[in-house]
């Protein structure tokens, strides 16, 4: 069944159906690309909340943990990032980040949205 734009009433309707748009364009210009955000790669964080994770890199790894997997990767961030989010006063104010102990060099990031990356392979 096709919905129109103009059936939707609720704003979780909505909400919905941006999400849905989002991804399925996440995944056509993938395809397109050729690039995929798989396992292995090397990844920026971008339109991630808590913004003290934003442009932090790291190795996108085998499996999710955590309640949701749909979509999503673990990151294991390098340890420049690490060392950004150890140092970021903005850790404090969240519950959603930890900040690195002082001796871990590399954070893991669990459960990260697959749009909330983007290939950072060719970054320096």
């Amino acid at each position: 069944m096709t919905m129109a734009l103009d059936d939707i009433t609720e704003p979780d309707e909505l909400r919905a159906l941006r999400a849905d748009v989002s991804e399925r364009l996440a995944v056509a210009l993938n395809e397109r690309h050729g690039d995929a955000i798989v396992p292995g790669r090397r990844v920026r964080l971008v339109r991630i909340t808590p913004v003290c994770m934003v442009n932090l890199t790291g190795i996108v790894q085998a499996d999710a943990t955590g309640k949701r997997k749909t979509n999503r990767y673990d990151v294991l961030l390098d340890e420049s990032s690490t060392q950004a989010l150890r140092q970021d006063p903005r850790v404090d104010n969240t519950h959603r980040a930890t900040r690195p102990e002082p001796g871990v060099l590399r954070q893991l990031v669990t459960s990260v949205p697959t749009k909330c990356m983007i290939l950072a392979d060719r970054d320096s």
